[in-house]
């Protein structure tokens, strides 16, 4: 993968259904078993004085005696998604589940629009990363306002305004290319200047505060560095809260794999909680503790291995001093979600080994823990835990989307089955074993701090035809009190389910969804927008397929509209893990734009032609009063000529995961390249 978030290791970590065979029992979910056994063995407990040191001394015991290195930097293994499951117009008017305000790259307040560019490697030598404010005029055009550049050293991952318009709150990662000298190996063949020595993962986040306002030049207020990478954000009104998550550098106390007891408690003599817990600094100041071990929670029952510590941070903007207050939960993680105003970290009491991810061997009897720390002003409180049966499966980047809060109940999607599908289909996936998932709800009970079960609703394997293979649940798209479940395989529909009643879900209906149903967004009125993948990226068409589909009577839904974008080759960034469809209601009619290259040419035989595809911002208009689905003209930020992207500096000016779309009455603005582009009208 060559988009940033590969780079600094964000996508690490980190549903007649009976006679399909599909659902275990057709009459709904059950909340009779499986529930947290008393007492709450998920709970988590406050650490006190000396916890931490016995925590991490315990699992550099656990890491030798499995053959690993016992003080190794691990990558982190949780990761988040920033959508609470929520389709948000940009005026903060909710399409589908709560309000949120999550974090961008490009965002307007009132007559004024911001961008956060990201640097890029251009002909004349590296362009740094920028903030702008621009002003939009009458009509809909852009004038410059003021642009101040921000450290080189550090990708931008997205921005806030808060304080009524008044502060601007830049994230950035440290990126780990920066200061890292390139070495020749024998295997570089062609350029050998080009191999690199890389840390895991990027050890430095940045919290950069700006003044702004109407025809205001953006001008610094306060700095943040706070160790480790940031996997989840939230604004509640002028409070920030960062989820960042970080693995301290332990090597200098060395133990090799296979170490004995002692040597093991001789190499740890001297650790100290000051060598575990992440540290920040403010402006130039020295580094201090990012929170204190008193607030730290431990759960001694947690299997994984990773030397890791994952902190939620509540950070007030208006404040002058950055006022802030933190907690944090010791050790490995699963996944992490992050509600409307709570943060669900995942863990597990059993560890599993594989090669790799997509074939690891699960216990039997696996289960996940939950735990949840609620959002409250400026505090950060731990709340509760629970547990639901199984693991979240096998594919790292669907792990976050297990999980999803809606009214106060989550909802979590759990595998059961100790080996399981995993993969691109249907080549990878046909000899793999099929599991059977399971929809848990979950609800906090603040007597006893204990997440409830509610519900669980058991669903076993689609039974493919001949030749096919049974085919597992892939993936299932959360949208307020539904749900909409897929398989792997592109022929099988996809499955409705019904969440309405949290104490008793059940599979409604299902709908054909062939090539259409890799992203499923929620529209009005009972809607829903389905879009593909390109041929070569695994999808089933030569270009961008595009379906809606009625979804009001889930008994009767179907595919109403279909369009395409773009020839073979064509790809959007609509499947990486931060949200960039911008969807804008306009009555009954809904408009969508997101990042997108379009081929036109889908092969060159001959004399290439002067221009091969377009980049920009593609866009539909989806009448839900008429069920049409209709292709607005694209605005165009760049054209792949028959030279591109050989061009020097083109593939890192114009990288599509940098791009953004946001619309704003009848005008459309992309991100790209540096600059910010409009359009106005069809």
């Amino acid at each position: 993968m060559t988009n940033w978030e590969s780079r600094l290791g964000v996508r690490m970590g980190w549903g007649a259904l009976c006679a399909a065979a599909f659902v275990a029992s057709c009459g709904g979910g059950s909340g009779d078993a499986g529930g947290p056994q008393t007492p709450n063995e998920a709970r988590l407990q406050s650490a006190h004085s000396g916890d931490l040191v016995g925590y991490f001394k315990t699992k550099v015991a656990q890491r030798v005696a499995a053959g690993l290195p016992g003080t190794s930097i691990t990558v982190p293994t949780v990761g988040g998604l920033t959508t609470a499951g929520s389709v948000v117009g940009n005026t903060g008017t909710p399409l589908v589940g709560p309000v949120v305000e999550e974090d961008g790259l490009i965002k307007a307040d009132g007559s004024m629009v911001y961008a956060l560019h990201r640097g890029y490697v251009a002909d004349a030598g590296k362009e740094p990363p920028r903030f702008s404010a621009m002003a939009r005029l009458a009509d809909s055009s852009l004038r410059s306002v003021g642009r101040v550049t921000l450290d080189p050293k550090f990708v931008p991952y997205g921005f806030y305004v808060a304080g009524g318009g008044t502060r601007a709150a830049i994230l950035s990662q440290q990126d780990p290319y920066a200061d890292r000298q390139p070495i020749a190996t024998t295997e570089a063949t062609e350029n050998p200047a080009d191999i690199t020595v890389l840390p895991e993962y990027s050890r430095t986040l940045s919290v950069d505060v700006f003044s702004i306002g109407k025809d205001v030049v953006p001008a610094q207020l306060k700095q943040m560095r706070i160790d480790g990478l940031v996997v989840g954000s939230r604004l509640i009104g002028n409070t920030l809260y960062l989820v960042t998550t970080w693995s301290p550098d332990l090597t200098r106390f060395s133990v090799a794999a296979g170490a004995t007891a002692s040597a093991v408690d001789a190499a740890l003599k001297d650790l100290k909680t000051a060598d575990i817990l992440p540290t920040l600094r403010v402006d130039s100041g020295q580094p201090q503790p990012l929170v204190a071990e008193a607030d730290c929670l431990v759960q001694t029952a947690n299997a994984s291995l990773a030397l890791q510590v994952t902190t939620v941070t509540a950070i007030d903007l208006s404040s002058p001093s950055l006022a802030r207050s933190s907690r944090c939960f010791a050790g490995g993680s699963e996944g992490l979600h992050m509600g409307v105003a709570s943060v669900y970290v995942a863990s597990s009491r059993q560890y599993r080994y594989a090669g790799d991810v997509a074939n690891t061997v699960f216990p039997t009897g696996s289960r996940t823990d939950i735990h949840r720390f609620a959002l409250r002003g400026a505090q950060v409180d731990y709340s509760a835990s629970g547990s639901v049966d199984g693991h979240l499966g096998w594919d790292i980047g669907r792990l976050p989307a297990r999980m999803n809060e809606y009214q106060g109940d989550l909802r979590v999607v759990s595998y059961t089955g100790q080996t399981g599908q995993s993969g691109t289909a249907p080549v990878t996936i046909q000899s793999k074993p099929v599991s059977t998932a399971v929809l848990s709800v979950l609800r906090d009970n603040p007597g006893d701090s204990r997440l409830t079960l509610l519900s669980k609703l058991p669903i076993r394997q689609r039974l493919s035809p001949l030749g096919q293979g049974g085919q597992q649940i892939d993936t299932v798209h959360f949208a307020g009190a539904r749900a909409y479940a897929a398989t792997f395989l592109q022929a099988d529909p996809v499955y409705v389910l019904d969440l309405g009643n949290p104490a008793n879900p059940s599979m409604t209906g299902e709908f054909a969804a062939s090539g259409h149903k890799d992203h499923l967004f929620p529209l009005p009125n009972g809607w829903l927008l389905g879009i593909g993948q390109d041929r070569s990226h695994g999808g089933t068409a030569d270009g961008i397929p595009l379906a809606l589909f009625d979804v009001r009577n889930p008994a009767q839904a179907r595919r109403v509209a279909t369009d395409t974008l773009g020839l073979e080759g064509s790809t959007t960034t609509l499947g990486g893990v931060r949200p960039v469809l911008n969807v804008l209601q306009q009555g009954s009619r809904v408009w969508v734009a997101f990042p997108a290259r379009a081929m036109r040419v889908s092969a060159i035989v001959g004399t290439p032609p002067p221009v091969r595809g377009e980049q920009g911002a593609a866009r539909w208009e989806v009448n839900t009063n008429t069920g049409t689905l209709t292709q607005r003209s694209m605005l165009v930020t760049s054209r792949l000529t028959s030279a591109d992207p050989s061009v020097p500096g083109w593939n890192g000016q114009n990288d599509l995961w940098n791009e953004r779309s946001l619309q704003i009455d009848n005008a459309v603005y992309q991100l790209s390249g540096g600059q910010t582009f409009y359009k106005v009208g069809d």
